[in-house]
C-alpha cells in the first residue's frame, strides 16, 4: 500500500469511527441522527444551524399526532404539541360519573362515546376515571354494593357499545378513585369494601367489553373511612384495600400524590419531596399484591394554591416547581430500576388550571413562558428516561 492509499484508508477509518460515535450519542440523546450530525458539524465550523432552536424546543423525537378534532381534551393536547413542536403523549385522562337512572345512562354514554371515538381517530388511548358521583351528588357505596345502580351501569356500557365503542377503543377504566380519602359517601364502609365495588364495576365492564382493561387509583395518604378532614391522614399500607380485588380485572396500580403548602396566613409548611407525597414503597406493595408490573402516578406541581382567598394565597416559584417535577421523575426511575426493571412506571401529569374551582389550585404549565420551559425540560427528561407521561388537561374555551 503506497502513502496515498494509506492516507485514504486512515481517513475512511476515522470517518467510520466518527459516524458510529455520533450514532451512539444519537441513540442515547433526544436528537435524531440527522439533527445530531448537522448540529455537530455546524458546531465544528462555528455555525449555528437554522434548526437549532427548533431542535432544542422539542420534547421528543416522535412526530406530533395528527389532531383535527374539536374535542376539548384533544384541543388541549394540540396546544402541548405546539409548545413542544413534537409528540407529547398518546394517553389522556378523562372523567365521568355514575348513572342513577336509564336517562342518565344514555346521556353519559353519549358524552363519553363522543370523546372515545375522537380519541380513537387521533390515536389517543383514554384513561377513564369513573368517580362515584351521580347527578344528585356523591353516590353511596353501600347502595351501590346493594345493587341499586347495577341496571344503570350495565345500560351505560351497553349504550357505549351501541354507539360504536369496542374493546379496542374502550380504554382503561378506573372506578372509585381515591377511595381512601374523605371525598366520597363511603363513611359506612371498610377498606375491604373498595375491592367489592371495584370488582363489581369492572365485571360489568368486562361483561360488555371482554378485553377491556381495568386499573385502580388510591391516594398516597390514607384516611379512616369516617374521617371528614384532610388533616387526619397517615401514610399506611394499601394492602387492606386491594387484597380482595380480582387480579384478572386489574392490570395496573395507580397512586395519587401531590405537593402541598400551607396557607399564606399560617406558618409556612411544605411537602415538596416526591418520595413523601407519592409513597412509592406502598405503590410497589400494592402492585405485588395485585401481581402486576405496571404502576402509574397521578401527580403534578402547582403554581398557586388557595386562589379563592387573597389573604391565604400561597405561590411557589419556578425553581421549586422544577425541583418537584425532577423529584417525581427520580422516584419513577427508582421503581423501574428495582430488580432488573421488574416494574413499568408511568406518570399522569395533572395539569389543569383549577384556580376558579373549589379546589382553588393552579396546576397549569402553558400560561407562562417560564413554566412552559420547565414542562418541556420535564417531558424531554422523561422521554430520555423512557418513562411515559400522560396528561390530564382540557381546553375550557372549547367546552361544549
Amino acid at each position: 500500500m503506497n502513502k496515498k492509499e494509506y492516507r485514504i484508508a486512515n481517513v475512511l477509518i476515522i470517518a467510520i469511527m466518527i459516524f458510529f460515535a455520533i450514532l451512539a450519542i444519537s441513540l442515547s440523546s433526544n436528537l435524531s441522527l440527522k439533527d445530531l450530525i448537522a448540529q455537530t458539524f455546524n458546531g465544528l465550523l462555528g455555525k449555528s444551524s437554522p434548526d437549532d432552536t427548533a431542535i432544542a424546543s422539542r420534547c421528543s423525537n416522535k412526530p406530533a399526532l395528527n389532531i383535527s378534532s374539536p374535542d376539548l381534551y384533544l384541543r388541549k393536547l394540540q396546544q402541548y404539541q405546539n409548545t413542544c413542536q413534537s409528540f407529547v403523549t398518546d394517553r389522556l385522562m378523562i372523567f365521568t360519573l355514575f348513572p342513577q337512572d336509564s336517562a342518565s345512562a344514555a346521556t353519559l354514554a353519549d358524552n363519553v362515546a363522543g370523546t372515545l371515538l375522537a380519541f380513537q381517530q387521533s390515536g389517543v388511548n383514554p384513561l377513564i376515571i369513573a368517580e362515584p358521583y351521580i347527578h344528585d351528588g356523591p353516590m353511596s357505596y353501600r347502595r351501590y354494593m346493594n345493587g341499586e345502580y347495577d341496571q344503570y351501569v350495565r345500560e351505560f356500557f351497553e349504550n357505549l357499545q351501541q354507539k360504536g365503542i369496542t374493546s379496542d377503543s374502550i380504554g382503561t377504566w378506573v372506578p372509585f378513585p381515591e377511595s381512601n380519602t374523605p371525598s366520597w359517601d363511603n363513611k359506612d364502609t371498610e377498606p375491604k369494601d373498595f375491592s367489592t365495588v371495584v370488582n363489581k364495576y369492572l365485571r360489568t365492564l368486562r361483561a360488555i367489553f371482554p378485553t377491556a382493561k381495568g386499573s385502580i387509583l388510591l391516594n398516597a395518604t390514607t384516611y379512616e373511612p369516617a374521617d371528614l378532614e384532610y388533616a387526619d391522614g397517615n401514610y399506611l399500607s394499601l394492602v387492606s384495600y386491594v387484597q380482595d380485588i380480582d387480579k384478572r380485572l386489574v392490570s395496573s396500580v395507580g397512586i395519587q400524590g401531590f405537593p402541598w403548602v400551607s396557607r399564606a396566613n399560617q406558618n409556612r409548611r411544605e411537602i415538596f419531596r416526591a418520595s413523601e407525597f407519592l409513597q412509592p414503597d406502598y405503590a410497589i406493595e400494592a402492585a405485588r399484591e395485585l401481581r402486576t408490573r405496571d404502576i402509574w402516578f397521578n401527580t403534578g406541581s402547582f403554581a398557586a394554591k388557595y386562589t379563592n382567598a387573597p389573604e391565604q394565597l400561597a405561590s411557589i416559584n419556578a425553581n421549586d416547581r422544577k425541583a418537584i417535577l425532577e423529584g417525581i421523575l427520580q422516584e419513577a426511575q427508582k421503581i423501574r430500576q428495582l430488580q432488573q426493571n421488574e416494574y413499568r412506571v408511568s406518570i399522569n401529569l395533572f395539569a389543569e388550571d383549577k384556580s376558579g374551582s373549589t379546589e382553588a389550585t393552579d396546576w397549569s404549565y402553558l400560561n407562562d413562558p417560564s413554566t412552559q420551559k420547565i414542562l418541556k425540560e420535564f417531558l424531554s427528561a422523561a422521554n430520555q428516561a423512557d418513562i411515559p407521561v400522560w396528561i390530564y388537561d382540557k381546553d375550557k374555551s372549547a367546552a361544549r
